[in-house]
């Protein structure tokens, strides 16, 4: 079962209310409009952003965004498990930008709390 469109946008929305300036101009320059993605084997992700070869996917399994290298158009290479809020992933993106070095985790211990199944 999908992740319903009306929430992925709940959650972009919250995102953006935490953002800074710098990562609204960035998000403004990167996103797009949410459109679901197979990561094969684990089915359909929301990707909300493109960014060279990486995408900005929003992983509901996990109940956070995460970034991936995509090759081919509609598929997202690799299945990350971070409970970043929208913001950090950008931000992250942003350390990337201003470093050159992609030193973000792609894992993260759980966050606690209740989630709803989708």
């Amino acid at each position: 079962m999908s992740f319903p469109e009306e929430k992925i946008w709940n959650e972009i929305n919250e995102g953006w209310s935490r953002m800074s300036f710098r990562e609204r101009f960035l998000w403004e320059t990167i996103k797009r409009p949410p459109e679901e993605w197979e990561v094969p084997e684990y089915g359909k992700f929301w990707v909300v952003a493109l960014i060279g070869s990486k995408v900005i996917y929003f992983n509901h399994h996990e109940h956070g965004f995460n970034r991936s290298p995509w090759h081919r158009y509609g598929y997202i290479d690799a299945y990350e498990s971070l409970q970043y809020g929208l913001e950090m992933a950008i931000q992250a993106q942003l350390e990337i930008i201003n470093t050159g070095y992609d030193i973000a985790p792609s894992r993260s211990p759980p966050i606690p709390g209740e989630y709803q199944k989708p």
